[in-house]
């Protein structure tokens, strides 16, 4: 059956007196954001809720003209606080829309096949094109009438970009992106003021400005870091810069809820972290304030048991290198971690090994490996480490068809099976490395061209048409490939999205409690296009994505290498809607690529 396309903003419930009265302050904005009536002398503006009145909705094909809109060479203002954004940065201006008719247009909306949004990226939210009236000034800490205040937090990093200086290991303290560049500015710095220009530009962010910090983390001489260094970071960046939120894309040294418990704790919201999955308990700690795109552990494990007990369980072996196992019955072994340094995946484990039993998946054997998220843990020459030979020797001698394996990068084990000659079937939990292309090149291919995944990855689509390297080109043309591929390789885009989505719905008055309000009125609405997750915030629960895709690792997917084919174009799942065929059953060699890389987390 063929799912409508539909966007995750479509099913909003019936607007009575009563739900009007609670959503008032976070999504029914002034009367001006509302649908108006078709008239080709104003200017087409959505609200994030349905109309009010018995006008029909415009039709939800179109291109951007049906917004009537105007051009002109007109840059945003840059009279308050923080400046337009560019900070003297050598960034050209973007054309500012003309409305027409009696309420101008401050925001270049688009059509989309779902309706106009504020951007080309499909999980922007619906279009507010317009606000005037009166924002509440300082509704809450960072927040002024003209601005918003966000830190950039990361840990300094040695790579170099192609195409600009970026080493910045040496780099300490916090640059404010409202003032000019001073120097030769490192690629984190530069362009964060180009994200800067760019969100401010096309959301609505209700007559405020987002102004920037980049705060490069503390740390010993020898770059070591403590607890202590990022407690005195928060401490800092409390102090100086009073941030209404912190971005946490790139802090890849751990120690995060040192920094994170004492923002949360004095009200700033956070967003995104370099960890991956979360368990449900840490965002519940601070209600409202920790935010996450990925899911928490719990939502994961939930769909890689669910494939499991539907897509695996029950189904004949398909996909052993050993001919012989191919169409009997599956015998399963349980490969898992015990690195004590990664607690979310030793939690992952453990939440999803249960209900994986609960639906009858029985072990004949299983094995752990000590380290989790290296390329190489082997040493001293060996071709593989002594506990992978063990395992897979084990594995073997028990009949083990089908190795389920719930994250946790390594290699060691794809070499000691290819001397054993040994192929069973691998089922994966996508965790950001184990379902990426890189870390996927570095597996033996003869071992880990049997390998299937589960994962919450949306499809990356090669040629720079991601809406990262989108919103990076728009704003600075002369970006550089090199530069764009580093930058877009971390998630700050995906966090910055979060966190002016959340601005966006929470209305102009600007408070935790307004975006909390804001993110969980989205209703819980699958996806139909395999580049936007479907994205929703359950009752208790601050994370976005909700759903999955099935892959399989092709060693000759691309002219560099292999890839991780999306069956089905990258179907989406959620976690109790898996068709019931096997793991192959609606694969082809024509699968598309999904070219998520997983880089900046496997090094």
């Amino acid at each position: 059956m063929t799912r409508r396309s539909r966007s995750r903003w479509d099913r909003y419930p019936p607007l009575t007196g009563a739900l009007i009265a609670v959503l008032l302050a976070v999504f029914v904005l002034p009367s001006s954001l509302n649908v108006p009536q078709s008239n080709p002398t104003q200017t087409i503006e959505f609200a994030p809720v349905p109309p009010e009145d018995e006008q029909p909705p415009p039709p939800e094909t179109g291109d951007v003209n049906a917004l009537g809109l105007g051009s002109s060479s007109t840059a945003p203002s840059g009279d308050a606080p923080g400046g337009d954004g560019r900070g003297g940065a050598e960034l050209p201006p973007v054309p500012v829309p003309e409305g027409v008719g009696e309420r101008p247009v401050t925001k270049r909306c688009v059509m989309t096949p779902t309706g106009p949004r504020q951007t080309e990226d499909p999980m922007s939210p619906p279009c507010v094109a317009h606000f005037e009236g009166d924002n509440g000034g300082a509704t809450y800490r960072g927040v002024t009438r003209e601005e918003v205040r966000v830190v950039i937090y990361l840990d300094p990093s040695t790579t170099s970009g192609t195409e600009s200086d970026s080493a910045e290991s040496s780099q300490r303290g916090c640059v404010d992106l409202g003032k000019e560049p001073g120097g030769s500015e490192t690629i984190t710095p530069k362009y964060m003021r180009v994200f800067q220009q760019y969100f401010n530009f096309r959301y609505q962010t209700y007559g405020r400005s987002a102004h920037f910090w980049v705060c490069f983390a503390s740390s010993n001489d020898d770059g070591t870091r403590t607890p202590e260094h990022r407690r005195a970071d928060a401490a800092d960046h409390l102090a100086n810069v009073d941030p209404f939120a912190v971005i946490m894309s790139q802090i890849r040294n751990g120690l995060e809820d040192a920094y994170v418990d004492p923002m949360a704790s004095a009200g700033v919201l956070v967003f995104g972290s370099a960890s991956g999955s979360r368990p449900a308990e840490y965002f519940r700690r601070f209600p409202g304030l920790v935010w996450s795109y990925l899911p928490s552990v719990e939502e994961q494990a939930r769909l890689y048991a669910t494939y499991v007990c539907t897509k695996v369980l029950g189904h004949p072996v398909v996909d052993s290198g050993n001919d012989a196992w191919n169409g009997g019955s599956r015998t399963f072994g349980w490969l898992q971690t015990t690195d004590q340094t990664k607690p979310n995946l030793l939690r992952f484990a453990e939440v999803a090994r249960e209900p994986i039993e609960g639906c009858g998946v029985v072990f004949a054997d299983e094995a752990t490996f000590p380290n989790a998220g290296q390329i190489n843990q082997a040493r001293g020459g060996d071709p593989a480490a002594n506990y992978a030979r063990a395992n897979m020797a084990s594995f073997q001698r028990n009949g083990v068809t089908t190795i389920l394996w719930p994250g946790g990068y390594e290699t060691d084990h794809g070499k000691a099976a290819q001397t054993l000659g040994y192929a069973p079937e691998i089922i994966v939990a996508g965790d950001g490395l184990l379902d990426g292309t890189v870390g996927g090149s570095y597996q033996n291919q003869g071992f880990w061209s049997h390998a299937w995944t589960a994962t919450q990855q949306v499809r990356v689509v090669g040629g720079g048409e991601d809406p990262c390297r989108r919103a990076l080109r728009e704003t600075y043309p002369e970006a550089g490939e090199g530069d764009m591929t580093r930058i877009c390789s971390f998630p700050y885009y995906r966090d910055l999205r979060q966190l002016f989505t959340g601005i966006q719905v929470a209305g102009p008055n600007l408070t935790v409690g307004s975006v909390d309000q804001g993110f969980h009125a989205i209703p819980g609405v699958p996806s139909d296009d395999p580049q936007v997750a479907a994205c929703f915030y359950n009752p208790g629960d601050y994370t976005c994505v909700k759903d999955g895709t099935s892959e399989f690792w092709d060693p000759q997917g691309t002219a560099t290498g292999g890839c991780w084919r999306m069956v089905e174009g990258g179907r989406r799942y959620l976690a109790d809607e898996w068709d019931r065929g096997n793991i192959d059953a609606r694969a082809g060699a024509d699968d598309p690529c999904n070219e998520y890389s997983s880089t900046p987390l496997l090094y």
